[in-house]
């Protein structure tokens, strides 16, 4: 008898305890501050006898939705609030514009399924594109073309329960443009930058 209570008591226990798991068919939306940091001299203005322009960065409100195909390989589509960048030359601000990256990537999480911790390497394509773009040097600039390329990511979940949980994570992402219209028509702009996250989802 002693020992049928304690065998009951342990599946009670077991039972009560969180099922971490990740299943085919989870969803996992995620939420939090997301930052774009191009990279370092991305546009080229030797040709015109000039210094280099850069693109600052910029922090926005960033979104994830990952369904999970399988319990260790999931597809995932990033979003957020509209980024908008400062073009500067020589310290001066010569333009801005805002763009959307939309991203989807497929992940895969090479830890057991049970395990609390979560990391991920993703591979997917992202597409920008720009929009209220502001020529505020009388440069004549009028439009930046919209950009195809691939993201790379890695990322973890640390799973707080069956439901939450926190999440970092780190694209390069490969966005290349072209400036259209005016002194500097037809001149590369290679944003080609760094996206982290940081914040907190669910599962469902």
């Amino acid at each position: 008898m002693k020992l049928l209570k304690t065998l009951l008591a342990s599946a009670v226990a077991v039972s009560a305890m969180p099922a971490l798991a990740y299943e085919a068919g989870d969803f996992m939306i995620k939420a939090g501050i997301i930052n774009v940091n191009p990279k370092e001299d991305n546009i080229d203005l030797g040709g015109l006898g000039l210094s280099d322009a850069q693109v600052a960065d910029d922090t926005q409100l960033g979104l994830t939705l990952t369904y999970m195909v399988m319990p260790q390989v999931g597809v995932e589509v990033l979003a957020a609030t509209p980024f908008k960048h400062a073009v500067t030359l020589n310290g001066d601000r010569v333009a801005e514009t805002k763009h959307l990256p939309p991203t989807v990537s497929a992940q895969y999480y090479p830890m057991n399924p049970d395990s609390a911790i979560q990391p991920y390497v993703g591979l997917g394509v992202n597409h920008t594109f720009f929009y209220d773009e502001e020529d505020t040097a009388g440069l004549g600039t009028k439009h930046l073309k919209k950009s195809w390329g691939l993201a790379y990511s890695v990322g973890v979940n640390y799973n707080i329960d069956d439901h939450f949980m926190a999440n970092a994570a780190l694209w390069k992402m490969d966005i290349d443009s072209e400036i259209e219209g005016g002194t500097l028509d037809g001149i590369d702009v290679e944003i080609d930058p760094l996206v982290f996250m940081v914040g907190a989802g669910y599962k469902f």
